[in-house]
């Protein structure tokens, strides 16, 4: 029997990029390394530019095919590709496109070099003639590093190391950046994840729209991460209407680094997410694949249990009950019926949360925009 529910969706991947191939921005290095390379460089990670590439248009169209095909077996009807640092990505889903439909639908979220590179007449261009299965949604821009090597932005030193991480912009430059885009009616998105990167985030958005709450709620820009959160971020986030794109798995896997990282007076505000549901503050859910693992459901279940004990993911933490949502919650947030429907062998919300690990993907049906 299957149960039709909301069609699933991920809100924050990278699986263009995975399923083209691509090397990890700090290949041949340390994530710290790479972070600690852009920054003196006065730029940030999603300034950099790809490296070029030498597979064939066609053999890049059957990679991105297969990945979107391996999203939908997982029981995803749609993706956010976050942060695109190459056209051919596109080039690519268009010519796919114009052959029939896609296994899933795409959104896409321009990193903020190439669309400054290209200039805001090419992006508009882009953006009109992008097909029926892909929408160019926005820009993504950058404000601090990741808190396992230690380079998010926080307001006091890491408990276990001599610094507070690095802070690639200020809310002046970011704002400054994004107002262009903002006429044009582009979505911004910025990557925040040390409570001093999503208090720099929140300042630039607010000068950025002027200090409006209305127009900064009108507008949804996003916060991809916001994973330490102190009381009054959380009430701003909430207040200001700003959009917090969440990671299940982060809570699980971070789950024994994030005393030692933090210590323990400030351990609770690491993915806080309940708190965060609670304060009224808008969520959407995204695994940031390949980093962490795509299935919708092993993240349900981490997301509602705290861990997921499906064979074949590793040995695994479990994530405190402040980073735990409900079913309904979880579906709310990473799903969409609008982009299509997802079969289950049962309805998440019909089961005890211990047997979510035991659904099963039983079909697909992905719409067109």
């Amino acid at each position: 029997m299957t149960a039709l529910v909301a069609g699933l969706v991920d809100h924050h991947t990278h699986l263009l990029a995975a399923a083209a191939g691509t090397p990890y921005p700090w290949a041949g290095t340390t994530v710290r390394e790479f972070h600690q390379r852009v920054w003196r460089c006065g730029s940030t990670p999603m300034d950099v530019a790809e490296p070029p590439r030498t597979d064939s248009p066609a053999t890049q169209a059957a990679r991105l095919r297969d990945g979107l095909a391996m999203a939908a077996r997982a029981g995803l009807v749609e993706i956010t590709e976050m942060g695109m640092r190459d056209w051919c990505y596109l080039d690519a889903l268009t010519s796919l496109g114009e052959r029939g439909p896609l296994p899933v639908r795409v959104r896409i979220y321009l990193a903020s070099g190439l669309a400054e590179r290209a200039g805001r007449a090419e992006i508009a261009a882009r953006r009109a003639d992008a097909g029926p299965w892909v929408r160019l949604d926005g820009i993504k821009f950058y404000a601090d590093g990741w808190l396992g090597p230690r380079t998010c932005a926080l307001g006091r030193h890491f408990d276990d190391a001599e610094d507070s991480g690095l802070l690639f912009t200020d809310p002046q430059a970011l704002a400054r950046r994004i107002e262009p885009l903002i006429a044009d009616g582009w979505r911004i998105a910025t990557h925040a994840i040390g409570d001093l990167g999503v208090q720099t985030v929140l300042d630039g958005y607010e000068l950025a729209w002027g200090r409006d709450p209305g127009a900064i709620a009108a507008a949804r820009p996003r916060i991809e991460h916001a994973s330490v959160l102190s009381p009054d971020l959380i009430d701003r986030i909430a207040t200001l209407g700003v959009q917090a794109c969440i990671q299940p798995s982060f809570a699980v896997t971070d789950a024994s680094q994030v005393p030692s990282a933090l210590g323990q007076d400030r351990a609770g505000t690491a993915y806080s997410w309940a708190r965060l549901a609670a304060s009224g503050a808008g969520l959407l859910i995204g695994t940031d694949y390949p980093i962490e693992v795509l299935d919708p459901l092993v993240g349900l279940a981490r997301l509602v249990n705290g861990r997921s004990d499906r064979p074949g993911f590793g040995t695994e933490g479990t994530a405190p009950e402040h980073s735990r949502l409900t079913v309904e919650q979880a579906l709310r947030w990473g799903s969409d019926e609008s982009a299509g429907r997802t079969g289950l062998s049962a309805d998440p919300r019909s089961l005890d949360p211990a047997e979510l690990d035991q659904l099963e993907v039983l079909a697909t049906t992905a719409m067109p925009f």
